[in-house]
Formats: structure tokens, sequence, C-alpha cells
């Protein structure tokens, strides 16, 4: 049984389960824990929330960071994050943490879920996951300027 709800209270035990499962997405986390500030900044947020799947014993199990995006004349959810713990991989917790994300998304009042995911050798299960749930992928040019 897992549970999803989104992360209303710091807690300690969470934010190191959070980096460990924040490693496993990007080599480039060394799996310490999310800061306190970081955690607290985005839960008093109304436009950023963290949505946490918990088994039966209480664990993290997945994590999501969605957020809402304002442009001129709507607004899109948009997904960060996404990862579900190696070890519950292929069980369904993934479908369940998108379609808890879409739910977010649609209950503020957004047009559409947007997000990116690496077009890595090592990150082709999650396009065709996402493929598989319902997204496309679009062409477009991705940027990023480090600030």
């Amino acid at each position: 049984m897992i549970d999803i709800a989104k992360m209303t209270e710091y807690d300690g035990e969470i934010a190191s389960a959070m980096g460990r499962l924040r490693q496993q997405l990007s080599a480039r986390h060394d799996g310490a824990p999310i800061a306190r500030e970081w955690l607290e900044e985005l839960i008093e947020s109304p436009y950023h929330d963290i949505l946490l799947a918990m088994n039966e014993k209480d664990e993290v199990v997945a994590m999501a960071v969605v957020s809402v995006v304002f442009a001129t004349i709507d607004r899109n959810a948009y997904l960060e994050d996404l990862v579900v713990d190696e070890a519950c991989r292929g069980q369904g917790v993934g479908g369940q943490m998108l379609e808890a994300v879409k739910q977010w998304g649609r209950d503020k009042a957004c047009r559409r879920l947007e997000f990116t995911s690496s077009n890595r050798d090592s990150k082709a299960g999650a396009k065709e996951f996402y493929e598989k749930h319902g997204a496309t992928v679009r062409a477009t040019n991705f940027f990023r300027i480090e600030l």
C-alpha cells in the first residue's frame, strides 16, 4: 500500500530519505539530506509542493517536486525530481506518483504538465515510462544559462 501526500512540515528523516533518492536520480548529488532551509521554503510556497510516496512502514519510496509556472494567459504545472527508489521500481509506484502530480496540477488550475528528462542512454527507461503514461516528446530547444 502506497500513500502519496504533500510534505507539510520539515522532518529530518524524510530529508535524509530525499537525499538518498536524489542521489539515485543524479550522480551529481552526494546523497546528503536535503537542506532544512530549502525544504521549508518549498513547503511554505503556495506555488511549489513536494509530493512523497510512503510505504506501509512509513518509508519514503518516491518523491516529486511540482511547481506552478505562470505565463501571460495561463498556468502550467512543472515537474522536477520525480524519482522512485530503485528497490520499488516496476511495482506501479511511479505511475501512482505521476497520477498524483497530474491531479496536483488540476487542483492548481494548470492547463498542462510539463517536464524534461535527460536523453542519455541511462535514462531511456524514464522516456519509456513517460510515453507509456501519455506524455509526448515535443520538438523543442531547451536552453539553460547558468546564473
